[in-house]
């Protein structure tokens, strides 16, 4: 299927389906001249289906109480991701970082050499 007619398709599809979402009727919408009629009625009746058994629901005022509380009382953040880590694991940090700070500082300390100029070398090419 090329995206020309995939584009018809999904359109087609789209209106089929804000037609009876809206309680319209379906015959301006259903143009069958093109030859697809099988294609068309099997799209129909699959959309008709989902609106039928596809019903908004609202929530319970308890479910709706109990999500805010949970989403307001949550941390979020950095801070509370690191808050539940396991001990290990920011013992392994703080050495990590330890050791990071010590060689930069024993750079410094015992005068490094500067970093070595790279040059070109030849190289041989093909003739």
């Amino acid at each position: 299927m090329d995206s020309h007619a995939d584009a018809k398709a999904q359109e087609f599809a789209d209106n089929i389906t804000a037609a009876l979402q809206q309680g319209n009727s379906l015959d301006p919408i259903a143009d069958f001249s093109d030859g697809a009629r099988e294609e068309h009625v099997d799209l129909i009746s699959v959309i008709q289906g989902l609106c039928d058994t596809l019903v908004p629901v609202e929530p319970s005022a308890e479910f709706a109480a109990h999500l805010k509380t949970q989403l307001l009382e949550s941390e979020a953040g950095m801070a509370a991701r690191l808050r539940k880590m396991p001990a290990r694991l920011h013992i392994a940090a703080i050495l990590a970082l330890f050791a990071g700070f010590s060689l930069l500082l024993s750079r410094r300390l015992f005068g490094a050499s500067a970093p070595q100029d790279m040059s070109e070398e030849p190289v041989a090419t093909a003739l």
